[in-house]
């Protein structure tokens, strides 16, 4: 049944285009009774839900008008769609659809749903909503999406600091401690999520290590509900009114995942003592040095492909690279042959990565540490037990 609501709610995506604009069509100009405010949604189960949601709602009970304005939908029907969504081209885009359906999605997956009145005068009100509604117009919903500088949370930050007048968000409960995009972003990947955090790290590189200023710290749709809770505007007065639940959290708990830490440092170990039981009996460990240095290599193309083939700042410059190393590659064609260079040059810079650890302008994911020991441990054997190579190659 849960999947069935899913590949349905899946499929409403190609009609709520067609009715979004049904709803918008012979509005007339606000009431007085009218009001915006903001829906801020929990995290679900899946990593994509993880982070929570936020959209901006619009009633007006005068004339029967209660639309929520989504900055989260896109069509699956796009040509190379995953593709351009590797490569950070998808356009996402806005729409609207009805208050009770909105709530009813996130009623039926079990996650809660918060809303924060906004206080604006009646020409910042209609501001927003007409703003709203040209955003909204099929010329102009579409816009490239990003994690962190224009999602769902931002957008609508956006719009709402756009329809004010004379006055600015002044976000002064802004945490005094240096935080980073990347900090934030682990305060959102528990436990449940330690194998997705450990994704996100190896394809992210040092711009997500940036200190955020007062407003990227809303990138998050949960952070941004506690500061238009608690901050003020400009002229001292609050922008929205104290969040008030509208839906409790009702989903079911994920289990905890096994660490990945813990499981590279498993590996670290049982590579070792082959290592050592190999090295003792003159075993040949061509296809343990296959996986291992294939597996970064490709994990060094993904990374190169992100750096270079995408539009995704955040994956620029990812030092992951110093020990998922495309020069793999040499030793891969050539694994039965002796590469004492090769090797040389790549251990040396595994050395170099743990030497400055805590150096350097990117943070490591933990599980990098004994993955990294790995590939020493390999590579340090083949530099210095070359006789099996060389007896190999004779016969």
């Amino acid at each position: 049944m849960r999947r069935g609501f899913i590949i349905l709610i899946l499929l409403s995506l190609h009609w709520i285009p067609m009715q979004g604009q049904r709803i918008l069509q012979g509005v007339k100009p606000l009431s007085d009774s009218a009001f915006a405010s903001i829906l801020t949604c929990g995290p679900g189960n899946e990593m994509y839900e993880s982070f929570g949601h936020t959209a901006i709602r619009v009633c007006d009970s005068t004339q029967g008008f209660d639309v929520v304005f989504n900055y989260g939908t896109f069509d699956f029907e796009e040509p190379h769609f995953y593709l351009r969504f590797a490569r950070g081209m998808l356009k996402y885009c806005v729409e609207a659809q009805h208050f009770y359906d909105f709530k009813f999605e996130y009623q039926y997956f079990g996650r809660a749903v918060w809303e924060q009145r906004l206080i604006l005068t009646k020409s910042e009100l209609d501001k927003l909503f007409d703003a709203l509604r040209e955003n909204a117009k099929p010329e102009n919903k579409f816009y490239k999406y990003d994690f962190f500088r224009d999602n769902c949370a931002t957008r609508v930050r956006d719009m709402i600091e756009n329809a004010l007048e004379g006055r600015s968000f002044l976000n002064d409960n802004y945490p005094q401690e240096e935080t980073s995009y990347r900090d934030l972003l682990y305060k959102y990947t528990d436990s449940t999520l330690m194998w997705w955090r450990l994704g996100l790290d190896l394809v992210l590189g040092t711009n997500c290590d940036r200190i955020m200023n007062k407003m990227q710290y809303m990138y998050v749709p949960v952070e941004m509900m506690v500061q238009y809770d608690t901050s003020l505007a400009s002229d001292g007065q609050r922008l929205a009114e104290p969040a008030v639940q509208l839906l409790p959290e009702m989903r079911t708990p994920v289990k905890s995942a096994v660490s990945p830490t813990l499981c590279f440092w498993l590996l670290f170990i049982i590579v070792l003592l082959l290592t050592f039981i190999a090295r003792r009996n003159g075993w040949h460990l061509f296809w343990l040095d296959g996986i291992l240095f294939g597996s970064a290599f490709a994990v060094s193309l993904l990374m190169l492909f992100l750096w270079f083939c995408s539009d995704h700042w955040c994956a620029e410059t990812n030092l992951n690279l110093l020990w998922a190393n495309p020069l793999y590659i040499l030793l891969i064609l050539r694994l039965r042959q002796y590469n004492p260079i090769n090797s040389l040059i790549l251990v040396s810079i595994l050395l170099l990565t743990l030497m400055g650890w805590a150096l350097w302008p990117q943070h490591f994911n933990a599980a990098v540490l004994p993955i990294t020991l790995t590939l020493a441990t390999r590579l340090v054997d083949r530099l210095t037990d070359k006789n099996k190579y060389i007896i190999k190659n004779k016969n």
